[in-house]
């Protein structure tokens, strides 16, 4: 029984693998045994990146890590490939020599790095909290890893970089901002709509704000310009007291006298606001915007709690930050194509 304690112990006290929706790591100290074209591997934003760490002694990376990285190499060949011996064991056998070989016996033309002594074992690897050998990550264009792991089937491979590959280029607000870990989660439809839109921006107010005062407008200006391309925006109405009672028509009143025009929904229990913001991180204000694909999928995330444009110097934030979000919408929504009878 004491044993089984401490194993449970022991696991409940792991740090946790991998580093899912965070920036990727630099890979600053990699020690470089193969280049091509005479080019310092790095993490290449604009592209999908594809690490493959690795042992030249470990079994499951001759077994399916290798395999399937010659099979996404020759499936994609504009994702940026490198893989780097993390050693962390067996420091007279995982050499820099065995680990071009290794690379090389796979028929792959691709960077080939060495990381870790026996004094100093593999840095990288706890940059990226990997959990040993193989791991594989995948990084998007805007150098967040989205995935993370031992195990990566080709076709599991294939479907991940395939949808990175189409994702339009936008740039997301940064990390120390909050809440950008939720872009690309998927959430269940809320209890006051479906997800019927291309796009749908929600933003989560209250008659009491004196920011969601100030980006009310701005929000409507976006549901104007984009209406025609199918962004839906969404004026998510809380009140400060949960337990008050309040009409939608009051609500869409307050909404008006505010320059705001989109569809008003009530979530007067804050059952939506806690399940899509508050249970998920420490959040210095309520009154948040986020953008949500039709399938679900999250896809910009602004931590509020203002949000409009300006040229005055003192706003320069939030108009920075309008500006992304106008630019994501813009590189998200379908084009809009004239019919002739609007010609």
């Amino acid at each position: 029984m004491l044993f089984q304690f401490l194993c449970v112990l022991i696991a409940t006290q792991a740090p946790q693998r991998g580093i899912v929706s965070e920036d990727a790591p630099t890979l600053q100290g990699v020690e470089w045994v193969k280049k091509v074209e005479d080019v310092t591997p790095k993490i290449e934003t604009g592209k999908v990146n594809y690490l493959f760490f690795f042992q030249s002694w470990c079994p499951g990376c001759h077994s399916h890590g290798f395999p399937t990285l010659k099979k996404m190499k020759e499936e994609f060949p504009d994702v940026n490939f490198i893989a780097v011996q993390t050693v962390f064991e067996g420091f007279s056998t995982n050499t820099m020599e065995r680990a071009v070989a290794d690379v090389k016996s796979y028929g792959l033309d691709i960077p080939v790095g060495h990381d870790g002594t026996a004094e100093k074992p593999s840095p990288l690897m706890r940059r990226y909290r990997s959990g040993g050998t193989p791991w594989t990550v995948i990084i998007d264009k805007k150098g967040v890893v989205q995935f993370n792991g031992f195990s990566l089937s080709t076709t599991q491979g294939n479907k991940i970089v395939t949808a990175l590959l189409s994702e339009p280029e936008y740039e997301l607000l940064p990390s120390t901002r909050g809440g950008q870990e939720l872009v690309g989660k998927t959430f269940e439809e809320p209890s006051f709509g479906k997800f019927s839109a291309p796009l749908t921006l929600y933003r989560w107010w209250t008659d009491t704000c004196p920011h969601c005062e100030a980006s009310l407008p701005a929000l409507d200006a976006l549901r104007e310009k984009y209406a025609h391309r199918g962004l839906k925006v969404v004026g998510v109405y809380h009140p400060k007291q949960t337990s008050e009672s309040i009409s939608i028509e009051q609500v869409v009143d307050w909404a008006k006298e505010r320059k705001f025009n989109g569809q008003i929904v009530l979530d007067e229990d804050w059952s939506q606001l806690r399940k899509w913001w508050l249970a998920s991180g420490k959040r210095s204000a309520t009154s948040f915007s986020i953008l949500v694909d039709s399938e679900g999928v999250v896809r910009f995330v602004h931590p509020g709690p203002v949000l409009f444009p300006s040229d005055e110097k003192q706003f320069a934030q939030e108009n920075k930050e309008y500006e992304l979000l106008d630019k994501s919408i813009d590189c998200l929504l379908p084009e809009f194509k004239k019919s002739k009878t609007n010609e």
